[in-house]
């Protein structure tokens, strides 16, 4: 899911949900008005030049609530204006993804999407989170340590990465820190509500997909009162304990892996595993043993060990076919595609360039900031090894709890509340990016209905006929329960 030694996670995965309760944004939060002009001709790179429907704004709010009247920081905002201004029903936020990504050209993707029939009914708006995007930011670039060898135990890679983590942490922090100690889920729901404040709308909807669901979350947690519907695909936990969230994602994984078996077993003529799930278990199992046994050096950089196996066993449904060649060429003596991984794209910041790039420092904020563990190796090592144990064909992957290494802040979590506003939760019953349990959780926690999606794709609602439920529900609030098919 996530590389040790570089934070580079496109719109994923995985992502924090903290909650507070009893907070208002400030009279006067949003202290200047929204001059709206083209996105095309105000915003560098916008990724459509022709584009005569989104208009694009900046957006003071306080860098800290608790002093409304301090330092400001800017936020990055879009809408298009309801089609059909004659069935306008108001505002409708769409947020799409993240952390360490900005959200502002959402409102154009959302009009493509399976719900892109509620862009009749509302003005659908988007904004750049504080710390991406065009808002306010930091942009500090990743440093490589030192070269680890790559004969090195797992252990020992693992802390390379956690100590990597640690140097980028403690620099990149360092050069704003007041900034960087506000960048929370949390203020981003406030500033949210300082958009809506500034938009003259006395409550708005919002459709959150993966960590957007997170801002969701904390939004109707603090102003319930000024939500009117609100659907959540793809949905982060109520509680972001990093172990855990670890945990959870290897538990989807491991009953992967049980399916996975199987389907070898279905394709022994093809990959020649064993013809039934014991025999497939036994050979996989065996095939990883002797990579950890003898580890085979591919290049410099490049290993074949139990960590690559355990990267194999853990693969999608939708690339079990890449796993099996790469398992099998690795069985027979060659070299798999996947043992030369792509080099990662460069991070490129800034309003006057293009803000597509992701930035580490506010994805790390958005876990550590909030998120309880990480700080400790030895103690995050200790709970990857249990996890290991409990799953013992793909767990062990140290992947969100290494994000918090030497974070100079201490947590501050926050627990879910309920609301009374319209609320709609939908989860994928395999999926492995934001598990299902997630929604279940969120469910139990907030409230609402839990609509159950039939597949292991991260946020597909809008690409299903299952939309048709969130458009109607948008319409007219009505929740929904039970299931629906999926993609496969």
């Amino acid at each position: 899911m996530v590389e040790l030694k570089k934070v580079r996670v496109a719109a994923v995965v995985v992502a924090v949900v903290a909650v507070g309760a009893g907070v208002v944004a400030p009279a006067g939060a949003a202290e200047e008005g929204l001059k709206w002009e083209p996105c095309a001709k105000v915003a560098n790179n916008w990724s459509d030049p022709g584009d005569t429907k989104s208009e694009c704004a900046m957006l003071a709010v306080p860098m800290d609530y608790a002093q409304p009247q301090g330092r400001k920081v800017k936020i990055a905002v879009s809408r298009r204006k309801a089609a059909d201004p004659a069935k306008r029903r108001g505002v409708l936020v769409a947020s799409l993804g993240g952390p360490g990504l900005g959200n502002i050209e959402d409102p154009e993707a959302f009009s493509t999407m399976g719900l892109g029939a509620l862009a009749a009914d509302y003005d659908v708006v988007g904004f750049d989170m504080r710390g991406t995007g065009y808002s306010d930011k930091i942009d500090c670039e990743w440093q490589d340590g030192p070269a680890v060898p790559v004969t090195a135990s797992a252990k020992e890679k693992a802390k390379a990465g956690f100590d990597a983590y640690t140097e980028y942490n403690k620099r990149c922090t360092a050069i704003d820190p007041a900034f960087v100690k506000q960048l929370t889920t949390t203020n981003n729901a406030r500033d949210l509500d300082s958009l809506r404040a500034a938009l003259g709308a006395p409550k708005i909807s919002f459709y959150g997909v993966s960590y957007g669901t997170a801002i969701g979350t904390v939004y109707r947690s603090m102003f319930d009162s000024h939500v009117d519907r609100m659907w959540l695909d793809s949905v982060m936990p109520p509680v972001m304990d990093l172990s855990a969230m670890d945990g959870s994602i290897d538990a989807v994984a491991e009953k992967g892996f049980g399916r996975f078996v199987t389907w070898l077993a279905q394709h022994d003529a093809e990959y020649h595993f064993g013809t039934t799930a014991d025999a497939v278990h036994a050979a996989l199992f065996a095939l990883r043993d002797q990579l950890a046994q003898h580890p085979r050096v591919v290049d410099d950089t490049t290993v074949l060990d139990r960590q690559w196996a355990t990267g194999q066993f853990a693969s999608p449904q939708s690339i079990w076919d890449s796993a099996a060649d790469d398992l099998a060429t690795v069985r027979d003596g060659g070299v798999p595609a996947s043992a030369h991984p792509a080099a990662g794209a460069r991070q490129v910041f800034g309003f006057d360039v293009n803000p597509r790039g992701l930035n580490s420092v506010q994805y790390n904020a958005m876990f550590c900031n909030e998120g309880t563990g990480g700080r400790d190796f030895e103690q995050a090592w200790g709970e990857v090894q249990a996890h290991q144990r409990e799953y013992p064909a793909t767990g062990g992957k140290f992947e969100i709890a290494a994000f918090c290494g030497g974070w100079p802040f201490p947590a501050q979590p926050w627990k879910p509340v309920k609301g009374s506003s319209a609320f709609e939760v939908s989860g994928h019953i395999d999926e492995g990016e934001t598990p299902y349990s997630w929604a279940v959780d969120t469910q139990k926690a907030v409230g609402g209905s839990l609509l159950t999606v039939l597949d292991g794709q991260h946020g597909s609602l809008d690409k299903i006929p299952c939309a048709a439920k969130a458009v109607d529900f948008f319409r007219t609030g009505h929740t929904v329960s039970g299931s629906c098919a999926g993609i496969r």
